[in-house]
């Protein structure tokens, strides 16, 4: 059977793609609230005896409060 030149394709079948191909899975909510408390505690307990060792007392607890602050009160912005 002869098709005509003015006959229309169907058209092709799109394979299926998930929405969320190529985007990272998403965190569990205590994942992203616990690597927080990690590095805070990393901080200070590696980057206050260093500091201290390194700048002395005043520089290191005066450091480490504004550090401690600054990071406080960006993690609980939006809360």
């Amino acid at each position: 059977m002869a098709t005509s030149p003015t006959a229309r394709r169907a058209p092709r079948a799109r394979p299926a793609t998930s929405r969320a191909k190529g985007r990272a899975p998403a965190r569990p909510e205590w994942l992203a609230r616990w690597w927080k408390v990690a590095l805070l505690v990393a901080l200070i307990t590696l980057g206050l005896p260093l500091a201290h060792a390194m700048f002395g007392e005043i520089f290191a607890l005066l450091g480490g409060a504004v550090l401690f602050g600054f990071l406080l009160g960006r993690w609980t912005a939006g809360l």
